[in-house]
């Protein structure tokens, strides 16, 4: 599984959340303690959204060893900002760029998105959810083809479509159904995030630990990472409860977000 990092506010306030998200990619205790290892080392990747430009970056490489492509998402966090931030550690689908995440998808109903995942999910189930071709994307990750399902399925990005098309695939979950997405409109900016692991999973400290979603909620800056960060970066987190989904309705003239609280069904 990965490390995530959706954020919404002042570029200069994200920051010592990227930090936070690099440094917990590198040396994870939380995964550790689970006798996977330390590092996540198979890829990362993030979109980067402001008032005039959308950035989207993905590598190969480790992100704590990708000095250059770092180096040039820190000097663009000026100003006020939408961060997705993805660190991969494989589990399912190839290793490579193809399944490196945050996740591009446009789609015939008007929209397009940028998706990432943290977790795992029955692949075969969304698949046949989806009405697609396993054979097609038999070397596509879990997130990838979550994706495909959205760009199939998701009718429109009403707060009540998308949680209906989410809770759908909560039902493949096998550990965690953690996930950030900014969906563009050429009138819209709407962020969904959701934070949920099967219940059977996290009765395990140790899982729980390393999969639950944390929240950062401050004047003109909301976040929401894996738990990891809170190793790194001393503030007000909160657990999130498990099954929420965060709507946020974006305003990048403005600069002003809202965001609601929603349960998962």
């Amino acid at each position: 599984m990965c490390r995530v990092l959706f954020g919404v506010g002042e570029g200069e306030r994200i920051r010592p959340l990227l930090e936070a998200f690099i440094d917990a990619s590198e040396n994870d205790p939380y995964k550790e303690a689970r006798g996977k290892g330390r590092e996540h080392r198979d890829g990362w990747g993030y979109v980067l959204l402001g008032k005039e430009s959308l950035d989207h970056y993905r590598s190969g490489r480790p992100v704590f060893e990708d000095e250059e492509g770092v180096e040039k998402l820190e000097t663009s966090l000026e100003g006020f900002v939408v961060l997705l931030a993805h660190s991969r550690a494989a589990s399912q689908g190839t290793k490579g760029l193809f399944n490196v995440q945050p996740f591009a998808f446009s789609t015939g109903r008007g929209f397009s998105f940028w998706l990432y995942h943290n977790g795992d999910l029955d692949k075969d189930e969304i698949i046949r959810l989806a009405e697609l071709s396993g054979k097609d994307l038999k070397h596509a990750s879990d997130s990838y083809v979550f994706g495909a399902y959205l760009s199939r399925k998701l009718e429109s990005l009403s707060k009540e479509d998308l949680l209906k098309r989410y809770s759908e695939i909560k039902g493949a979950t096998k550990t965690s159904f953690n996930t950030g997405a900014l969906f563009l409109t050429p009138d819209s900016v709407k962020g969904f995030v959701t934070a949920y692991s099967e219940p059977g999973y996290i009765l395990r400290r140790e899982n729980w630990d390393y999969a639950r979603q944390i929240v950062l909620s401050e004047k003109n800056l909301f976040a929401v990472a894996s738990s990891t960060l809170e190793l790194y970066h001393r503030a007000s987190w909160r657990n999130a409860v498990n099954g929420t989904a965060f709507y946020v309705e974006l305003n990048l003239e403005g600069e002003k977000f809202s965001v609601q609280e929603l349960v998962l069904g």
